[in-house]
């Protein structure tokens, strides 16, 4: 049960208001929590207070879920709004996710602050959140981007991870996880307790496992630190550092019609060589490869200037190392390949090579935020955020040995096996560097009217520039390019109580998406895209009984200037304006208590999206107005039955996904599925001298086995052929067949 005071209800609202740049202990005080016995939906569901839709994941809740080695975002596989999918249970391949109709490409995603996201397109990859065993919780707001998100990306929401503090007690925690699949993984982490203010953790993790689809194996090594102080007189210092290397070898995608005639096996690349009609190698796993290393660093100094008036600085860093091949052939380069002149390629003669999209980027910022609490009636909110990131994109030509593997897996410039031309320079399909210069200011202004009535209105402004330096490849001549973009970014909210149990909301929100850096290099009218603008409107309740909490939300998201990557007559690559979009819908959500030490969690959303312009390929328009947004089911459903008696606890979910197209006409539709997944562990006894906890967890995913195709992976805009253009072909991630999985932890 929770129990809130007024300053509670303060510090949950400002809270919600600036996720992205308070420390830790900001980022979970969200009211005050009293937890007697079990919680409410095995924690999958907290009270909150924003006035707006939002949703929190627990500790509990992650910690209770049946794939046990996952990683931060396959929690949130049974969120409103929210349709999550991962290649596999492993936590380190590929991730892909909808929420409200709009692709993670379109959501923010922050750590700590930190923007996650791609600067360049805002593709989100799941080596980079981290072990989810240092989360102390994760937050989404459905549909609206925080005034102060550190963000240039995000047309429809956020989500943000939330790093566990440091404890106050020397101690420690280990797990070990087996899977299906060869999944190993092994996670420790040091506990330093808490000296004249200072408190740290230190972790490491190991996971490998081999792909359960085709040849391969993944292998991921992780550090994490975490170090806090805290003063008497109410300033703070955290530093948190983590860094990941991995290795991967990647999945092949695979058409409708292959799954329908060859099943969830079909099509994933070869066991063995495979060769052209010259005899080179064209087709094998070991080119299908991802390595990638990454470093973030965040550090946050909060300063109580005075009683009523706090100063909280920054900085971050974030670092990016590595790149993918996931062609369906090895690359063929020869005497006559330099279409643009960029290279005397005499020296060569015809062969195949693995030629990863190598990319590097350097990402540092600064957020400053000034909290002013001016009376009782009214605070304020003072903010402004900048960041400079770099990145470098190349395609280098890699040497294949005789048995298949690269003569060097990193592509990173003056790596191994590159090939150069007659003149020593290194050949690139692809040589691009862009520097994003981005900026935000913000005043947000909290007014508490009454004890029940809080209003929230604030403004920000965003300035973000793209500077691109075409640098020249075997597809482009040398070029620079640069173009700007400003916005003001409004948002209001209204919070009423009507009693206790009862809270009403309504939240306005106007978020802004920066075109991808793809508009610097592509052809056509690319470069004079508009940012992706978006209105979001929501309207909803929530109820907190002693045994129940629910709420209900109606949302309508309006946005315009639609960026979608598409093909021009010539079959060159551009970004189109595919005019407006709009997305409304319902989401619910209800848990509880039942008798006998059962709880109960559900979950639904209804979204109907539509498209409100017809689109073009390759200079041909093609009926896409009046269509559903590919990816994007109108059903998603929920349930799930827990139990926690103190010394065991089991969960059976349910989910449901509706059917999606995977054309933006709406020709191919994937059809519905419904999957169960199943967990249950026991609480150890222990002497609580040494180990002061040990758990026992089981998960099986796909308790049924179910075959099915999760998502468009290259989604078309017309899969049948309209106005004498072509269809072209969907290719979708498949989902994983039943895993099963164990661990055993202990808290020290």
């Amino acid at each position: 049960m929770r129990a809130f005071t007024r300053s509670g209800v303060y510090l949950a609202v400002m809270s919600a208001l600036s996720p992205g740049v308070a420390l830790a202990a900001d980022e979970t005080d969200v009211g005050t929590i009293n937890v007697q016995g079990q919680s409410l939906g095995g924690g999958m569901m907290v009270q909150e207070e924003s006035a707006k839709a939002r949703s929190t994941i627990t500790k509990e809740a992650m910690k209770k879920q049946a794939n046990i080695a996952g990683n931060a975002l396959d929690r949130l596989k049974y969120s409103p709004g929210l349709n999550v999918n991962s290649n596999d249970s492993s936590g380190l391949s590929g991730v892909d996710y909808t929420m409200r109709g709009m692709s993670s490409d379109q959501i923010g995603l922050s750590m700590d602050g930190i923007p996650i996201n791609d600067s360049g397109n805002y593709a989100v990859y799941p080596n980079l959140v981290g072990d989810e065993e240092n989360l102390q919780e994760i937050f989404i707001t459905q549909g609206s981007s925080e005034a102060d998100g550190p963000h240039i990306g995000s047309s429809g929401g956020n989500i943000g991870l939330v790093t566990k503090r440091p404890a106050k007690e020397f101690g420690g925690f280990v797990k070990q996880t087996l899977g299906s699949n060869n999944l190993s993984k092994t996670f420790a982490r040091l506990e330093t307790g808490e000296y004249n203010g200072f408190s740290n953790w230190l972790s490491y993790s190991h996971t490998e496992a081999k792909k359960w689809r085709g040849e391969g194996r993944l292998y991921s090594n992780k550090f994490e630190m975490n170090s806090l102080y805290e003063a008497e007189n109410g300033n703070s210092s955290n530093l948190i550092v983590k860094y990941n290397r991995q290795l991967n070898s990647n999945y092949n995608s695979i058409s409708k019609a292959q799954f329908d005639q060859g099943g969830r096996y079909s099509n994933d690349y070869p066991a063995t060589p495979q060769y052209n009609s010259s005899g080179q190698l064209s087709r094998y796993y070991k080119l299908n490869r991802n390595p990638f290393e990454n470093l973030t660093v965040s550090f946050s100094q909060k300063l109580q200037l005075r009683d009523n008036l706090a100063l909280t600085l920054q900085p971050y860093y974030y670092w990016g190392n590595g790149g993918s091949f996931s062609g369906q052939s090895a690359n063929t380069l020869g005497p006559t390949s330099d279409r643009n002149g960029q290279y005397d390629l005499s020296n060569l003669t015809s062969n195949t090579y693995y030629r990863p999209s190598w990319t590097q980027t350097w990402r540092p910022g600064i957020t400053t935020k000034l909290k002013w609490d001016i009376n009782e009636a009214h605070s304020l909110d003072i903010g402004y955020w900048y960041e400079r990131a770099r990145q470098s994109q190349t395609q280098p030509f890699i040497a294949i040995k005789g048995d298949g593997n690269p003569v060097d897996l990193w592509g990173e410039p003056g790596g191994s096996g590159q090939v150069t031309d007659a003149n020593g320079k290194t050949v690139q399909g692809r040589n691009q560097y862009t520097v994003t210069p981005a900026q935000k200011v913000w005043l947000q202004d909290t007014w508490y009217t009454t004890s029940d009535l809080t209003l929230v209105g604030g403004l920000a402004w965003q300035h973000v520039e793209r500077r691109g330096n075409n640098k020249g490849s075997l597809e482009a001549a040398p070029e620079k390019r640069s173009k700007t973009y400003s916005e003001l970014l409004p948002n209001f909210s209204a919070s009423y109580k009507l009693n206790p149990e009862n809270q009403l909301f309504y939240n306005l929100t106007r978020n802004m998406r920066t075109p991808q850096n793809y508009v610097l290099y592509n052809v056509g009218d690319s470069f004079s895209l508009e940012p992706e603008m978006s209105w979001n409107h929501e309207l909803g309740w929530r109820f907190q009984g002693e045994d129940m909490m629910l709420s209900a939300t109606l949302f309508y998201l309006n946005y315009t200037h639609r960026q979608v990557s598409t093909t021009n007559a010539d079959g060159d690559y551009e970004m189109i304006d595919a005019g407006k979009v709009q997305n409304r819908g319902l989401e619910l959500e209800w848990s509880g208590l039942l008798p006998y030490n059962f709880n109960y969690y559900a979950s639904y959303t209804y979204t109907d999206t539509e498209q409100k312009n017809n689109t073009s390929r390759s200079g041909i328009e093609v009926p896409t107005s009046g269509k559903q947004i590919p990816n994007a089911p109108k059903n998603l459903l929920n349930l799930s039955l827990g139990y926690d008696d103190g010394l065991f606890y089991s969960n059976i979910t349910g989910k449901y996904v509706g059917a999606f197209y995977g054309d933006m006409t709406n020709d191919q539709k994937i059809g519905g599925r419904t999957l169960f997944d199943l967990s249950a562990g026991v609480y150890l006894p222990v002497d609580k001298k040494i180990v002061k906890s040990a758990t026992l967890r089981v998960g099986v995913e796909n308790l049924f086995d179910k075959e099915y195709l999760t998502s468009a992976r290259t989604v078309v805009t017309n899969a049948d052929e309209h106005n004498g253009l072509r269809g072209a072909t969907p290719y979708y991630n498949v989902g994983e067949e039943r895993t099963f999985s164990v661990s055993l932890e202990a808290t020290f």
